[in-house]
């Protein structure tokens, strides 16, 4: 109720403003906003259109900058951004009440002002509670009849919107009237004032086409600028001007509507500023190299008959593609930059970064095609890349007989083998023998004919080398004449197979190659006859001149006398050296027969004894004396005491008297002739220093068992009866030195052949305090017993054809084998070094051109021999795990020495001989090392005990058998690798059947073997360790033939079956060490004659190499270099053969 009241009172002591006075001060609240409004806004119109007007004037002189027209554009805003809005705070927002009003009164009307504030304070807030509200409202009467006095309209303070209004119409007025006059430039000018961001081209008179963005020209090469006007443009100046950064400009006439700037290279970065009238324009220039061809390859796709899934791919930067007829080819393209755009003879292509991959391209006749690029910088190639792709016809393979010789005589069992090399372009598909006997209408009406295949190629054996034999038993071939001849087949279809020449292989029964052998022999003795003859002769004149009074030797006529005497000496030494070599041959061949007579293989075996020792030690030298007396100085010469000769004498008796003179006494001098080989002192003169030979045995001492030993030293040995049946394999080990009183005498011990390598194999150098034992010298006793002479007289019928054998198991071993393609690299490095185009470029080498091919055909066979053996190795490692041969085998395959060996091959055809020829006796040391890894070192042990030692003897057929045992394993091994070769390229018919003659020829073996280890055991000496550790070897062999039976009746001829075979080699073949120390020989027992050939079989009597006069100057002249001297030498001719 109180509350009530209380309202109701303060409600009556409230006075309202009256109405005019309150109508009156809201119409002046109100113009004073509309005045001070409009101030603002003019002078914001002002602002904007000054600094239109400010671009649009400078646009005029020049391209204004994007900066300066931001700056000008925001200095214009400024009366729109911060003067109206600080205007409408000042005059609106601050004077929204009729408080604020009252007091903008008090600037015009200071009392009057006074009086309107107080009364309207007193009506919007009574504070006075004791004022009479009739007191107030008198007073806002009198206030109230003074307003009505005043005219507020003038009150308001400073109004300046007419002096805005004059500022912003001129402007305004200027803007319409460009609008009107020029309205393109006036738009033009509008869009770069509100758009300063963005790139608005400038408005001239003088318009030009294009842009202004960066450009991107050839480095260093000289470039075109293009201005041109458009159309419709208002000017067309007679002139323009260039410059480039700060470099002169360049003033160019009008041409048409274009202005045509030439401007020189450039390799640094700059801008380009153009003018053209009031036009102007800035171009960032930047050089760079035009886009380079990185890697051009072509993807080709061989035609489908060739069967080749993986596409080729070729380097064709060289700008032509020779391609098979029908092959389809895609062209990769790497380039230097990403590119934008690429053609083919104007044909876009694919293009992903800087890579192109043009179209398939089908090869059909030969084409050329022009392959363009540009790059995202607009950059093409200088010129076209010109590709000329060559449409070839699939070639016909190649193929050729190796390892067998013409007119070859062959025993109707006999098993040769040899090798097919073929070749083609695009695969060889298939490899084969044809043969076709010899008509004759009396001795051969009916000729036989067949073929078989060989081995299978596939679609990427661009090179075949593979082993192949023949027999004419396993054949059906019954003995006649006939030619033989491989064939190759490639893919292409309906090709006819392509033949190698022929050869003529004589096949002949038992009978007829013993007639045969008989008048081969005729033939050769007579020849050896003439050279006898001819040595008689020559021998004549020797001792003419040897006669002659010393100083008649300094006539010219004489010395040149002596010269010819010495080649006439050479060169008949020559044609006997050869005749050795025939009559070793047919001696070979005899001991293929079982019909030849023992005895006369045992006359034979002497005649060529004779004849090699007058050939390689007498006749050369003789020839060595005359040369060095050709050479020597005139001076007179001492008389020889009475009962002395001369050394021209005694040289004359030791040629008269052949082999006499070895069997009187001392050794003689004439046989230290310079030879490179095993005991080889000087290096030949076309080598600076002796190769690394694995060839060279340890050194002999030659003692005269006819004279007794001197002192009651242990000086004379002699030579044990029984003629051991093993081959040397000798290599790079070290000699080991002999002690006197070590060396046991052995007498018998004839065994099973064996491979000996000498050398104990263990490391020499542990200790200096070490001593290696040595064989005890005993005292000189030998007795010769009846049984072990019986023996003797029994084995010397056998023996050659035991030596014979052991020539062809060359092939048989991994130990042996490894050491023969060591001997062959050393033969290469020999052969490279003789040749005549050291030093020389390509060009100045094409004189001997044929003989570096067929140096380098030999290294590529070698290639293939020892991946073939790697082969082997890899199965027989599978089958019998081995530490030495796994260990063996890993390094080999390391390496990868086929690759590595074909690799000498093509450096031959650069003529690189001097890396060709450290690289051939760097595998010649490797691959006899390899060997000399396969067999542990022996083992160690106290010194033989000196005295005489007995051993039991096999008997020699035993011995003979087992070597034709090995003989036929190995040819069953090749023939064998022939069938597989062959598998994929036969019927399964045809693999059938051969591999059942395989098997059939692998039971024949088994059961004479195991005839042969019963006649072992049934011998009175067969409880002998010797003899019991011959019959384990041919047992073991057995076995593991009843294995290699079962292998192939699967039928398998893989690798497992020839791991088997070569295993049963290698246990019949077995390698062991025996010390490389110098052993004490003497002259063997007459009877022996024959038994000297079977160092036919021990490569270290045969690895010499007579020594000849170089055909250039590269060898040894003068004094030996220093050892750093020669390796300078060495590395500058490198450098040379590199260039």
């Amino acid at each position: 109720m109180n509350q009530t009241q209380e309202k109701t009172r303060s409600e009556k002591d409230t006075v309202g403003l009256p109405p005019r006075m309150q109508d009156a001060l809201e119409q002046y609240r109100k113009r004073v906003w509309i005045i001070k409004l409009t101030e603002g806004t003019l002078a914001a119109i002002f602002g904007i259109m000054i600094s239109y007007l400010v671009v649009f004037g400078l646009d005029r002189l020049f391209d204004t900058p994007t900066l300066l027209r931001v700056l000008i554009l925001l200095t214009g805003m400024v009366g729109m951004v911060f003067f109206w809005p600080l205007k409408y705070y000042n005059w609106v927002w601050r004077h929204r009440s009729l408080e604020g009003i009252a007091r903008l009164l008090q600037h015009k009307f200071p009392r009057f002002g006074d009086h309107v504030l107080g009364i309207v304070e007193l009506a919007s807030n009574r504070s006075d509670k004791s004022a009479s509200p009739a007191l107030v409202e008198a007073a806002m009467r009198q206030v109230d009849a003074e307003v009505a006095k005043h005219n507020l309209a003038d009150a308001v303070p400073n109004p300046r919107h007419r002096r805005w209004a004059w500022a912003a119409g001129i402007p305004i007025i200027l803007v319409v009237i460009g609008i009107l006059v020029i309205p393109a430039t006036s738009r033009n000018t509008l869009a770069r004032w509100l758009t300063p961001w963005r790139n608005v081209e400038r408005y001239t008179f003088a318009q030009l086409e294009g842009d202004t963005d960066r450009r991107v020209v050839a480095y260093a090469e000289p470039f075109d600028v293009e201005a041109r006007l458009k159309e419709d443009s208002p000017w067309k100046p007679e002139s323009g001007e260039a410059r480039y950064a700060d470099q002169p400009p360049i003033v160019v006439e009008r041409d048409a509507a274009s202005y045509k700037f030439q401007l020189p290279p450039q390799t640094k970065e700059g801008t380009v500023a153009l003018r053209v009238g009031d036009a102007r324009r800035s171009i960032p220039v930047e050089p760079k190299l035009r886009p380079a061809l990185k890697d051009l390859t072509a993807k080709v796709q061989l035609p489908d008959y060739l069967q080749r899934q993986e596409p080729r791919i070729d380097d064709v930067r060289g700008g032509t593609v020779n391609l098979v007829k029908g092959s389809t080819a895609t062209l990769e393209v790497t380039t230097t930059r990403e590119l934008s755009e690429a053609t083919l003879n104007n044909r876009p292509q694919k293009v992903d970064g800087a890579r192109v991959t043009t179209e398939p391209i089908s090869v059909e006749t030969t084409t050329e095609m022009h392959l363009t690029w540009r790059d995202r910088f607009g950059l093409a190639a200088r010129e076209p890349q010109v590709l000329r792709f060559e449409a070839l016809n699939d070639e016909a393979p190649t193929v050729a007989l190796n390892k067998l010789k013409n007119n070859q005589v062959v025993i109707s069992n006999e098993v040769i083998a040899f090798e097919i090399q073929a070749a083609d372009d695009f695969g060889v598909k298939r490899i084969g023998l044809e043969w076709e006997g010899i008509r004759n209408p009396i001795h051969n009406p009916e000729p036989t004919s067949g073929e078989k295949i060989v081995s299978a190629g596939t679609p990427t054996a661009d090179t075949l080398s593979v082993a192949a034999t023949f027999s004419p038993k396993r054949e059906r071939v019954k003995p006649q004449s006939l030619r033989l001849r491989a064939y190759a087949e490639d893919y292409l279809p309906n090709r006819d197979r392509i033949y190698s020449s022929h050869l003529v292989l004589h096949v002949l029964t038992p009978s007829e190659h013993f007639k045969w052998l008989v008048g081969q022999m005729q033939l050769w003795t007579g020849a050896a006859k003439d050279v006898h003859d001819k040595e008689l002769q020559l021998h004549q004149i020797n001792r003419e001149l040897r006669d002659l009074p010393p100083e008649t030797l300094d006539d010219p006529a004489q010395r040149k006398r002596i010269q010819e005497q010495a080649a006439a000496e050479r060169a008949n030494a020559a044609r006997l050296d050869s005749l050795v070599e025939t009559g070793t041959a047919l001696v070979q061949e005899a001991a293929k027969n079982e019909e030849f007579d023992a005895e006369q293989l045992e006359a034979w075996g002497d005649i060529i004894e004779q004849l090699d020792e007058i050939a390689g030690q007498r006749m050369p030298s003789v020839a060595d004396l005359l040369s060095r007396a050709a050479e020597a100085p005139g001076a007179p010469a001492e008389p020889a005491s009475a009962g002395e000769p001369t050394d021209s004498e005694a040289q004359g008796g030791q040629a008269a008297q052949g082999q006499q003179a070895s069997t009187e006494g001392e050794p003689n001098d004439s046989a230290k002739v310079e030879k490179y080989g095993p005991d080889s002192i000087l290096p030949p003169e076309s080598l600076d220093e002796i190769p690394e030979d694995p060839n060279k045995p340890g050194k002999g001492v030659s003692v005269d068992r006819s004279k007794p030993p001197q002192g009651g030293k242990p000086g004379f040995t002699p030579a044990n009866p029984t003629p051991t049946v093993s081959d040397v394999e000798s290599g790079f080990n070290k000699g080991e030195d002999a002690k006197e009183g070590q060396a046991p005498q052995i007498v018998g011990g004839l065994r099973i052949p064996t491979t000996m390598l000498k050398g104990s194999g263990r490391d020499t150098e542990k200790s200096e305090d070490e001593e290696t034992p040595a064989p005890q010298a005993a005292d000189i006793v030998l007795e010769a017993v009846e049984e072990q002479q019986e023996l003797l007289d029994a084995f010397a019928k056998l023996a050659d054809e035991m030596s014979k054998l052991l020539v062809s198991f060359e092939n048989s071993t991994f130990v042996k084998r490894l050491k023969a393609a060591s001997r062959k690299q050393i033969d290469i490095a020999v052969d490279l070094n003789n040749l005549d185009s050291f030093g020389l470029d390509r060009t100045a080498a094409l004189n001997n051109q044929s003989d570096r091919e067929r140096l380098a055909e030999r290294e590529t066979n070698e290639s293939e021999t020892v991946s073939t053996i790697i082969q082997d190795m890899v199965a027989y490692s599978d089958r019998r795990p081995s530490p030495n041969y796994l260990r063996v085998l890993s390094e080999m395959q390391d390496a990868l020495a086929p690759n590595q060996i074909q690799d000498i091959a093509k450096t031959i055809n650069k003529n690189f001989v001097g890396q060709s020829t450290i690289e051939a006796e760097f595998w010649a040391d490797t691959l006899d090392r390899w060997a000399e890894q396969l067999v542990d070192p022996r083992p160690d042990g106290p010194p033989p005990e000196g005295g005489m030692m007995e051993l039991p003897n096999l008997p020699p057929e035993i011995v003979l058998e087992v070597l034709r045992i090995i003989d036929r394993e190995i040819q069953l091994r090749e023939e064998t690798r022939e069938l597989e070769q062959a598998k994929e390229a036969i019927t399964t018919d045809a693999y059938t059947e051969r591999s059942i003659d395989l098997y059939d020829t692998q039971i024949m073996l088994t059961e004479d073997t195991r005839e042969v280890a019963a006649q072992i055991s049934l011998l009175p000496t067969a409880e002998e360790r010797l003899i019991q550790q011959q019959l384990a070897k041919v047992t073991a062999a057995a076995d593991v033939m009843d294995e290699v039976e079962d292998i192939l009746a699967e039928p398998d001829t893989g690798p497992k079956a020839i791991a088997a075979i070569t295993e049963v080699i290698e246990i019949l073949l077995q390698t062991c060490r025996i010390p490389n120390t110098p052993p004490i020989t003497t002259a063997p027992p007459a009877t022996a004659a024959a038994l000297r050939l079977m160092g036919i079989g021990d490569d270290t009597g045969t690895a010499f190499i007579e020594n000849r006069s170089p055909r250039q100057a590269t060898g040894k002249a003068g004094r030996v270099l220093p050892e750093e001297f020669r390796q300078g030498l060495d590395a500058y001719f490198n450098v040379l053969e590199g260039r």
